[in-house]
């Protein structure tokens, strides 16, 4: 008993250490330990971004069946806008964190200013070119006139604001390579917690505050996204990570600066592919019907609710590997990525399980639509299959990437989508006429393809002598 007391205490003291912050760097000492020491805040991250998309969804849908297409559409396309914010987050995470397992604190510094100095003007470019061509791109996604005219206004806002998802997903980055996930955490919850308080209010107005309908949506997001980056610059400006940011590493570096708008190039491309690829299945499941359509948007929103705490233990596997490759201990790394993936097989394994029984009362929860719920039910049922190996998935691209084998991912990623989802998708779902069931199958066959290459790729080891 008194030995079960003293593993409970230490076990909520990791945790406790874990979301403080007060480990960054995971090159020595027990392999388990720094698994939980960087996830856990990666985790908790991700619960929220899970909890803001479920209470956003929530909300969104009281406002009808057009909105939650409108929102689904408008965020496709966000998504596929912050791919160039993946891709120097990508860049961010591999340097840094290779740079903090030399101990080069300095030089890691300096690199996190390079890659602010690449991200502000793009942020603002595709903030406001989204927004001038909002109703442009809205028609170009599939929506009516009817949908694009009562979105307008919800679409421009939203684009505004895309500058600021893609200036906060950087940053988070830059904290996250430093092995500072704790500081990455806070920031998501601050901004996400402020987003789903406001939401209510601007949707359905409160005392002074008119209701807004889906505007509302827009104009929570904004304001959100707005502090969640100025709370940023607060905390690098005071100098409260590991980062070294004084006047010489303000500087402009131009050999540091080519390396981040390079890697940054292949991970943007990286994200492009399934960006890219999830606005072509949109336009598929546009083929079977508005309720076709809401039901696949639903499904995927709800299963990536679920399955979103899952990539804090890729994460955490992509800034092990990227330390442990800094201070030369590949086989240090390598352990590391294994163990995090059979972590998160048998959790995706458990989620697969609950959704057997959950999924359609889930997704009632979000609209009351016999035949929207149907769709989104099977969706969820195919896509669960897939879990099996998805944790490897996860797990494997996240360290090649930090490894800095950014092509090699997007090589993946071109086999998974483009040779096997769309042209299948298109097959079974239209040309063979299976409809809903032929894409969903698509997706699945899709996902258990590029598990078994990630596993494949990995084992080779050639990933573990990439400069970065």
């Amino acid at each position: 008993m008194k030995e079960a007391i003293l593993k409970t205490r230490s076990f909520l003291g990791l945790i406790s250490r874990s979301l403080s912050g007060t480990e960054t760097n995971f090159t020595s000492g027990s392999i388990n330990k720094a698994i939980i020491l960087l996830s856990v805040p990666m985790v908790a991250e991700l619960l929220m971004e899970s909890l803001f998309v479920c209470s956003n969804l929530f909300f969104v849908s009281r406002l009808g069946t057009s909105a939650i297409s409108i929102a689904g559409a408008t965020t496709t396309f966000i998504t596929f806008c912050y791919s160039v914010s993946i891709g120097l987050g990508i860049a961010a995470s591999a340097m840094i964190s290779r740079r903090i397992g030399e101990k080069e604190f300095k030089i890691a510094g300096q690199t996190a200013m390079q890659v602010i100095y690449v991200t502000t003007p793009i942020a603002i470019i595709i903030s406001l070119v989204c927004s001038i061509w909002a109703t442009d791109i809205m028609s170009a996604m599939g929506l009516s006139k009817a949908m694009v005219e009562e979105g307008k206004w919800y679409g421009m806002v939203m684009f505004a604001s895309s500058g600021f998802l893609i200036l906060r997903i950087v940053i988070n980055g830059i904290f996250r390579g430093a092995g500072d996930a704790s500081t990455a955490m806070r920031i998501l919850w601050l901004s996400n917690a402020l987003n789903i308080v406001l939401c209510p209010l601007f949707i359905f107005g409160w005392g002074p505050i008119p209701a807004y309908g889906l505007l509302g949506v827009g104009l929570a997001t904004l304001i959100a996204r707005v502090i969640g980056v100025i709370y940023q610059a607060w905390y690098l400006v005071k100098g409260k990570t590991v980062l070294r940011i004084a006047k010489a590493q303000l500087l402009f570096d131009l050999a540091i600066f080519k390396r981040v708008v390079k890697l940054a190039f292949g991970g943007t491309v990286q994200f492009i592919i399934p960006a890219s690829s999830w606005v072509f299945m949109i336009k598929i499941m546009s083929h079977f019907g508005e309720n076709a359509l809401a039901g696949y948007i639903l499904a995927q929103r709800v299963a990536s609710i679920a399955t979103m705490p899952a990539w804090g233990l890729g994460n955490a596997a992509g800034i092990l590997t990227g330390q442990n490759l800094g201070a030369k201990q590949p086989e240090r790394a390598e352990k590391s990525v294994w163990r995090a993936g059979m972590l998160n097989m048998g959790f995706l394994i458990l989620i697969g399980i609950c959704w057997i029984f959950m999924a359609a009362p889930v997704v009632k929860f979000f609209t009351d639509i016999p035949e929207v719920i149907s769709f989104s039910t099977r969706y969820i049922h195919f896509i669960s299959i897939a879990y099996i190996l998805l944790g490897y998935t996860m797990v494997i691209s996240r360290a090649l990437n930090a490894a800095g084998e950014v092509k090699v991912v997007t090589w993946l990623y071109i086999l998974m989508f483009y040779i096997v989802q769309i042209p299948l998708a298109y097959s079974l779902g239209i040309a063979f006429e299976l409809g809903a069931n032929g894409v969903f199958t698509a997706i699945l066959l899709s996902e258990i393809v590029l598990a078994v290459a990630c596993i494949i790729v990995f084992r080779k080891g050639k990933w573990k002598h990439t400069k970065v």
